[in-house]
């Protein structure tokens, strides 16, 4: 047990260090992404709109699953903190019936992603190593929730996860309803004469066919442009400026939660519907 758990906090640092550091602007990327492409898959965008939490609280819904995500990494699968924070999701998601392969995919939106975005829009390539550093920390995170079958390699998970987008993505109008309102959270940060220009970039960072599921034209040759040299001027001062100093701190206040928060405060309030969840 002991051999167990030093397994799992090496793993923990090993992914702290490219997630919080040497690749954390990719990682934050990825995590907003995900979220916005866990929409497109009927059954999710489903129940989501069926717990209601969505609706009644979007902008509150979009900081927690960063948070909790943030809080886990940072502090570790094996800390109290982690511990902690693996306990919250599993109460939040048993209460729903959720497949197996569901979990899978969306446990794929946070590692297969990452891997894919750090390759396409990374100041430097990621190694064979630290590719199977994400994919482990996540297959123990997953382990932790319950989840089965997870692919152990990146190979064989982008291999599933890209089997699984062709056969159960597709537009609904669960969907359209959840990403008007995450986009409105993501609007409201941004100042009013960009959003129209901010908001056209998003769909060339979701590739197919997750961007037509989520009903996203195929960006123009202008935004594909304006993307690349963002991302190319990134890379450049990334490389000049070193790894980022310390961006997260738990417990920190923010736009939502201006006076602090602590892991109980993440995940609905209440209980906004007493039906069993099934995904449309």
């Amino acid at each position: 047990m002991a051999d167990d758990s030093d397994r799992v906090r090496l793993l923990d640092r090993k992914y702290r260090e490219l997630a919080m550091s040497t690749f954390a602007f990719e990682t934050r990327l990825t995590h907003r992404l995900g979220y916005l492409r866990t929409f497109a898959s009927p059954r999710i965008a489903g129940l989501l709109r069926h717990t209601g939490q969505m609706g009644a609280e979007p902008r509150r819904r979009a900081y927690d699953t960063g948070l909790f995500m943030r809080a886990i990494i940072d502090a570790g699968l094996e800390s109290p903190t982690g511990q902690c924070g693996v306990a919250r999701l599993n109460v939040m998601h048993r209460q729903w019936r959720i497949t197996n392969d569901d979990y899978v995919w969306v446990l794929g939106t946070f590692a297969v992603v990452n891997i894919r975005m750090i390759r396409r829009a990374g100041w430097r390539p990621i190694t064979r190593a630290e590719q199977q550093t994400v994919i482990d920390w996540h297959v123990e995170l997953g382990t932790r929730m319950g989840i089965t079958d997870i692919p152990t390699d990146f190979a064989t998970f982008d291999a599933w996860f890209t089997a699984y987008e062709a056969r159960m993505l597709r537009r609904t109008p669960a969907g359209d309803e959840l990403l008007r309102l995450a986009i409105g959270v993501v609007a409201s940060t941004i100042p009013r004469r960009l959003r129209r220009p901010a908001l056209a970039l998003v769909p060339v960072l979701i590739e197919e066919p997750a961007r037509t599921a989520l009903g996203f034209r195929r960006p123009g040759l202008p935004a594909r442009f304006v993307i690349g040299l963002l991302l190319a001027v990134r890379s450049w001062r990334r490389r000049r400026s070193g790894p980022p100093g310390p961006w997260f701190a738990l417990g920190e206040p923010n736009g939502e939660y201006p006076d602090g928060w602590t892991l109980d405060d993440l995940g609905p309030r209440r209980s906004y519907t007493t039906e069993t969840g099934r995904g449309d």
